[in-house]
């Protein structure tokens, strides 16, 4: 095999795009193997050089298959096992899924990196093209922020650009990354000095040491005070029981339990939706539970499906609520699609067992709500999905203390999902440089510190009270100054760039064969 040529735009091509996409999901959580994250995209960098855009779109639509395949294969879970549709039409289900997101984010995306000649500049335009599909996944058919490389480095020398950048910022400098390896190894298959070379990997050691001496700088600190004691409770609920009314009692019974040994916490966390009723029909439990949490001087926080009269008519939330020594009411802003509302919902309801899950006609909240608080103290509340979303969070987070976050990733089961999610979420408080609180059903259920690091978690699917401590801080984090905007603003002038490259005639380098077969 001769790596400086690419291969054939045929079969064995395609097998390797397919090969590389599906190694890129093992660089994240849970098994963090992050250096494949860049060998994948180099990889693909190689890959699209010299075909015609046609070529580069079957391309890159098998890299997209492969690294859909192996990084949300876990949908399969929620669509058969707690969405109760047939085997067969589950995995098709999943396979079309895969095979529509390897179509909108990879196949397009890359038939236009190649009829832009983009690819002569890869250096600059291929970390451009990557950060833009990575952002465009927050809103493109609602959002499904999934799979972006930034995440794999949470505990990596690039971990400090989180609180600057963001997360694409990592993304971009990983994308960089990648075309730099490939240039390495080409410049070692062909006839160039090793002054060239070495300037290559010169450019990996600067890059990779300026985002590591970021650490130095202290955005933020944790103000003095005495820390705040919290309680996090883990129901373990099992999925397949949770709207079931013989299983009310019990459930509510569980958590009540749980509390019971947490009332000298000074904020107490349940998960999402921990109540198996909305909010009014549990009206008697939750004004006792209000009044004991009083009488302990503790904020009580929790889900809960809220339902209400509005406009003439019944709409439902995904809601999350503060009784005791805090007040306030959230709903749910980014809903599931499918999980929690049916897009198309008139002419596909029913179809399957999947499109009729228990919960899934909530509407979104507003985007102006009040602010939570317990304990005298404000905070931004996400819920499940929620998290995921870096510029929602960052925007929720402005003049808040602390963050929270409550899920119910049981939908998930064993997968990869809820640890990709858990991952997720590190982020968010790297980013925002505030503590975080994270209440699950089955788990991860953690206190996170503002650097990402994990304080104290629970193990995953077992019934369990969380018990640690957390600090306000002082200080903003440049990235919650700016947001992403610097790094998509940057992306958009290097694909500009790169476009006005692309008229230019290719140079060809004199090729010197590493290997061959």
């Amino acid at each position: 095999m001769n790596f400086n040529r690419t291969p054939t735009a045929g079969g064995k091509g395609h097998l390797l795009a397919l090969l590389a996409g599906a190694i890129f999901p093992l660089g994240l959580a849970p098994l963090d193997l992050w250096p494949l994250i860049p060998v994948s995209m180099a990889v693909l960098v190689w890959l699209l050089e010299g075909l015609t855009p046609g070529q580069a779109f079957k391309r890159a639509w098998w890299y997209g298959v492969g690294f859909n395949g192996v990084g949300i294969s876990w949908v399969y879970v929620s669509i058969h096992y707690f969405g109760h549709t047939p085997l067969w039409l589950s995995v098709l289900a999943t396979a079309l899924f895969v095979a529509f997101l390897a179509l909108v984010l990879f196949a397009i995306p890359f038939w236009f990196y190649r009829r832009c000649n983009l690819d002569r500049s890869a250096l600059i335009s291929f970390p451009a093209v990557w950060v833009l599909v990575e952002w465009s996944k927050t809103w493109i058919l609602s959002g499904f922020p999934w799979l972006w490389a930034g995440y794999g480095f949470i505990d990596t020398p690039l971990a400090p650009l989180g609180p600057v950048t963001g997360v694409l910022g990592i993304s971009f400098v990983v994308a960089l990354t990648a075309v730099l390896l490939r240039q390495l190894v080409q410049r070692y298959t062909v006839h160039q000095h090793n002054g060239q070379r070495g300037r290559t990997a010169l450019a990996l050691v600067v890059i990779w040491g300026a985002s590591f001496a970021l650490g130095q700088f202290q955005w933020i600190q944790p103000n003095a005070e005495p820390a705040l004691k919290v309680a996090l409770v883990q129901g373990n609920i099992d999925q397949d029981q949770k709207w079931d009314p013989a299983y009310r009692d019990l459930i509510l019974l569980t958590y009540k339990n749980l509390t019971e040994q947490a009332w000298d916490a000074d904020l107490i966390l349940w998960p999402e939706a921990a109540y198996p009723v909305f909010h009014h029909q549990a009206s008697n439990f939750i004004s006792n539970l209000n009044i004991r949490a009083r009488e302990k001087n503790v904020a009580v926080v929790s889900g809960v499906p809220f339902w209400q009269w509005e406009n003439e008519r019944s709409t439902y939330y995904n809601s999350i609520f503060v009784i005791g020594a805090g007040d306030g009411l959230y709903h749910k802003q980014r809903l599931v699609p499918f999980g929690e509302y049916v897009p198309l919902e008139q002419y596909i309801r029913g179809l399957i067992p999947f499109f009729n899950l228990p919960m899934s006609s909530f509407t979104p909240g507003r985007d102006d709500q009040k602010p939570l608080e317990a304990k005298g103290l404000k905070f931004a509340a996400y819920i499940c999905y929620e998290i995921v979303y870096p510029e929602l969070v960052r925007t929720e987070a402005l003049g808040k203390d602390f963050l929270v976050t409550i899920s119910n990733d049981a939908w998930f089961g064993r997968s990869w999902g809820p640890l990709q999610h858990f991952q997720m979420a590190r982020m968010r408080a790297l980013e925002t440089g505030k503590y975080l609180l994270r209440g699950t059903n089955t788990g991860v259920t953690a206190v996170i510190d503002p650097w990402g690091k994990v304080l104290a978690q629970l193990p995953q699917f077992q019934e369990g009270l969380l018990k640690s401590s957390f600090h306000t801080v002082s200080g903003v984090t440049p990235y919650m100054h700016w947001g992403w905007w610097p790094v998509l603003g940057l992306s958009f002038v290097l694909l500009f760039s790169g476009m006005v490259m692309g008229f230019g005639p290719a140079r060809q380098p004199q090729e010197r064969p590493l290997f061959r077969k």
